[in-house]
């Protein structure tokens, strides 16, 4: 008998400072995690069932209201924290009020069967199911979370609020249907040492495995942000290009009219030369601002777009180069409005007509048409220039390297990265694209937005 009690105070004292070292853990990854809400959520839910461990070890020494009722709410607490960390983990929204209103009722439940009508075998029921459906959400949480393969600390967490789920309602049912064996519990019970072992390996696995899954998360997160830095400079490095050239062309022809005598004409460029550095800087801010959006939480939001007012804008932005080589763009906007990630859609449209300048015959034209087709809204590029070859449309349907040459027919330098950053747009937003030969000569490229939503309910 003695060894056997001793066996259990040895499990307390090592489930008190389990629950001691999972607080400091979950600590530790609040501060070194910048702090997002799952992990604060998680360090609270630690720091509640330490102290209300600490309270059961030192029964006896307290009153049993803080010892046995304050102890054991603080445990359940510490349980719901955990729930409403994997829910902000998941991105999911915290249940907080129906966790809480079960909470409370679960307090009231343990007073009253401690204080005003004490049954212990009630008291056990009562934590037991309440830790067992608590344990059950998180379980569920984590199953549930269908929009990535999970990874093997989730598996792990997800199994271990499994396993804990049904040992406690394991514990429930046996303190339900033997009132008399449950009474004695406290002496010698071998499901109460089950209880300890399995608060230790409860406590000790979800410190490791939530430490573990922060640390992957912040991994991910470190790599979207590389990945977002990468996309920045390269847009800007791509997109800023194209418009300085236009400009340095503009300066050149001024430059040129006036030592051969031409001021009105060197006026005259001169004014589209501050024209174009105008619209050159708004582009920059638009790019500025874009570039801050890659690295805020989740991706940019879907809204309205309106058609006429992307052409005007991206003309405009591409008319430095439009003025250098003399080419003309005729808009053909057949549908007004579509729904989609604005930002993109800017990116997306200004890069095809760059390229289609790129490769047009001076003097040439190039037509923007929008139409709605296959419950799809499309927006065409359409240039009549050298055009591309067939290897070339291919690589691009297949996510290769998608030039034919590096000089346009000016002698432009091109890289290929304006329709590799389109194509990776669309794919993104879930958006097709595709290019194709022009029938009268060139290259026509199309990509995709969706109709409001009203009009596609309708």
């Amino acid at each position: 008998m003695f060894g056997v009690e001793l066996d259990i105070r040895t499990l307390a004292f090592v489930a008190t400072l389990s629950a001691i070292i999972q607080a400091l853990t979950f600590s530790s990854l609040w501060m070194v995690s910048r702090r997002d809400n799952a992990t604060t959520l998680w360090a609270v839910g630690g720091i509640a069932n330490a102290i209300g461990f600490i309270l059961l070890g030192l029964r006896g020494f307290i009153p049993d209201l803080a010892s046995v009722v304050a102890a054991n709410t603080l445990i359940a607490a510490g349980h719901a924290f955990y729930l409403f960390g994997l829910q902000v983990y998941t991105n999911k929204k915290p249940s907080y009020r129906t966790v809480g209103i079960a909470l409370a009722i679960y307090a009231a439940l343990f007073v009253y069967f401690s204080t005003f009508v004490p049954n212990f075998a009630m008291r056990v029921v009562v934590i037991s199911v309440t830790i067992s459906a608590v344990s059950l959400a998180s379980c569920l949480v984590l199953a549930q979370s269908r929009c990535r393969k999970l990874t093997a600390p989730e598996i792990l967490m997800a199994i271990t609020f499994a396993a804990h789920c049904l040992f406690h309602l394991a514990r429930g049912i046996v303190a339900l249907v033997d009132d008399q064996a449950m009474t004695k519990l406290m002496s010698a019970s071998t499901i109460h040492m089950l209880a300890f072992l399995d608060v230790i390996v409860f406590l000790l696995l979800t410190a490791v495995g939530f430490t573990a899954m922060i640390i992957i998360s912040l991994n991910l997160s470190l790599r979207a942000e590389a990945r977002a830095k990468n996309r920045l400079f390269t847009v800007l490095a791509h997109d800023l290009r194209t418009p300085f050239h236009g400009l340095a062309g503009l300066s050149l022809m001024a430059q040129q009219d006036l030592v051969a005598g031409n001021p009105a004409q060197a006026l005259g460029n001169i004014r589209k030369l501050h024209s174009s550095t105008s619209e050159t800087m708004r582009f920059l801010d638009d790019l500025l601002v874009w570039g801050r959006t890659l690295f805020d939480e989740g991706k940019p939001e879907r809204s309205a777009i309106d058609l006429d007012e992307l052409v005007d804008n991206t003309i405009k932005v591409s008319r430095p180069l439009l003025e250098t080589k003399s080419v003309r763009v005729i808009s053909e906007v057949g549908e007004h409005s579509a729904y989609g990630i604005a930002p993109h859609a800017e990116m997306i449209l200004r890069n095809l007509l760059v390229n289609a300048i790129k490769y047009s015959n001076p003097h040439g034209s190039i037509t923007i048409a929008t139409q709605k087709a296959d419950d799809k809204v499309k927006l065409q590029v359409i240039d009549r220039g050298v055009g591309a070859s067939d290897d070339m449309i291919a690589s691009f349907a297949a996510s290769l390297t998608c030039y034919d040459s590096k000089y346009g027919t000016n002698g432009e330098i091109g890289s290929g990265v304006g329709l590799s950053l389109c194509r990776d747009l669309c794919r993104e937003d879930g958006e097709d694209i595709w290019l194709e030969h022009n029938p009268e000569g060139g290259l026509i490229a199309t990509f995709t937005l969706s109709p409001l939503p009203d009009e596609k309910a309708a």
